[in-house]
C-alpha cells in the first residue's frame, strides 16, 4: 500500500509532459515561472494488520494516470510520461514472468502496477521533494485504474487480488477520487497522504472491490495526532480492539460499512497502545471498539459496541502540531 500512496504523490507533483484528452485538460508541463510553486509530500506508513493476513496474497493495481481538477473545472493529468524511470516503479511480482507492461507509441509504459500488500516496495520518495505544481485551488483528485489482461497463459488481469496462481479480477467501484478537496497551492507547502486500508479493499459477494474510503490528503501545517494507552480492563481482550475516530458533529457512530463511517481507525497494539497520525485540525470523538476486528467493511450494522459502555472521549480539539494523549 505504501507503493500506491507514493506513486499517487509522485505523479501528483512531478513536472513533465503529458497528453490532452479534452478542452479542459491541461498538459502537465510545469515551468519554473511565477505560476508554479514547490511542494513536498510525506507518506504515512500503512498499518501492518491489513486483512486478510496472508503472506502470499497480492493486491495489484494498474495506475494509468492521476487527474487534478481545479475550481474552474480545468483538469491537470499526469501519466507515466511525467515520471522518472517509470519502468522501475512497478511491483515486479504483479507482472507475469512471460509478460511485460505494454508500451505506447513512444515507448512509455501504459501504466505502472503496484502491489498494495507490498509495503516495502519501490522507493519513490526522492520524486516527491520540492517539485513544482501550478498555482491554483484544487477541489478534486482522481486516480485512474486500468482494467485489462496481459494475455499470458493464465490471462492475468492488470488489476487483481489473489495469490500467484489464483488471481481474481479487482473491480473498481468508482474512479478513486478525493472529493471535496480545498487545497489552495500558492506558496511552498508540505502535505501528507494517509489512508485506512481496512476501508479501501472490500469483499462483496465473493468479489473484491476497491473503494474511495480511507484515502486522505492532509496539509501538515494544519494537522496533529492522537495517541494513548488502553487499560487492560477496558475490554475482555485487547487482541481484537481498535480505536475509532469520528468528527464531533457526526449524527451517530457507525461501522466501516455504514453511512457514518469513522474518519480513521487504529489497531490496538500488543503493548496496549494506539496511534493516529496526521489528524486534520478539528473536533473529534474517540471511541474504543473492543471487537473491531469483526468490523468487516462490506457488512453494515454488526453487533459491535460503538454507543454502549466502551471507553470514549467526546469533543476533543486537535490543534495543528499537537500530539494529544488520550488514554482509554
Amino acid at each position: 500500500m505504501k507503493n500506491i500512496i507514493l506513486t499517487m504523490l509522485a505523479t501528483l507533483v512531478v513536472a513533465g509532459c503529458g497528453g490532452s484528452d479534452g478542452d479542459n485538460t491541461i498538459v502537465s508541463d510545469v515551468g519554473s515561472g511565477a505560476d508554479s510553486v514547490p511542494i513536498s509530500v510525506d507518506v504515512s506508513k500503512p498499518p501492518t494488520e491489513v486483512p486478510p493476513s496472508d503472506d502470499d496474497l497480492q493486491a495489484c493495481m494498474a495506475i494509468e494516470s492521476v487527474k487534478l481538477t481545479d475550481l474552474a473545472g480545468n483538469i491537470v493529468e499526469w501519466t507515466t510520461r511525467s515520471m522518472t524511470n517509470p519502468e522501475e516503479m512497478s511491483s515486479q511480482q504483479c507482472i507475469p514472468q512471460d509478460s511485460s507492461i505494454p508500451v505506447d507509441s513512444d515507448g512509455y509504459p501504459k501504466f505502472i502496477v503496484i502491489d498494495l500488500y507490498d509495503i516495502t516496495g519501490v522507493d519513490l520518495v526522492h520524486l516527491i521533494s520540492e517539485q513544482l505544481v501550478p498555482v491554483g485551488e484544487y477541489v478534486s483528485m482522481s486516480l485512474s485504474i486500468l482494467q485489462g489482461e496481459y494475455g499470458d497463459f493464465l490471462d492475468t488481469p492488470y488489476s487483481y487480488v489473489g495469490s500467484l496462481v489464483d488471481k481474481q479480477k479487482m473491480e473498481i467501484v468508482d474512479e478513486l477520487t478525493f472529493d471535496g478537496l480545498n487545497i489552495n497551492i500558492d506558496v511552498p507547502e508540505t502535505f501528507t497522504m494517509a489512508f485506512d486500508f481496512r476501508s479501501m479493499i472490500q469483499m462483496v459477494e465473493g468479489a473484491y472491490y476497491l473503494k474511495n474510503e480511507g484515502l486522505r490528503l492532509v496539509k501538515n501545517a494544519l494537522s496533529g495526532g492522537i495517541f494513548g494507552d488502553i487499560n487492560t480492563g477496558s475490554c475482555p481482550s485487547n487482541d481484537d480492539a481498535y480505536v475509532y475516530l469520528y468528527e464531533s458533529d457526526s449524527e451517530q457512530y457507525g461501522d466501516l460499512g455504514s453511512e457514518y463511517t469513522p474518519v480513521m481507525t487504529a489497531k490496538v497494539t500488543e503493548d496496549n497502545q494506539y496511534t493516529m497520525s496526521y489528524v486534520p485540525e478539528g473536533h473529534y470523538d474517540v471511541v474504543l471498539v473492543c471487537d473491531g476486528l469483526k468490523d468487516a467493511p462490506d457488512q453494515i450494522d454488526l453487533d459491535i459496541d460503538l454507543d454502549g459502555d466502551a471507553a470514549k472521549y467526546t469533543d476533543q480539539h486537535v490543534e495543528s502540531g499537537e500530539q494529544k494523549y488520550l488514554p482509554l
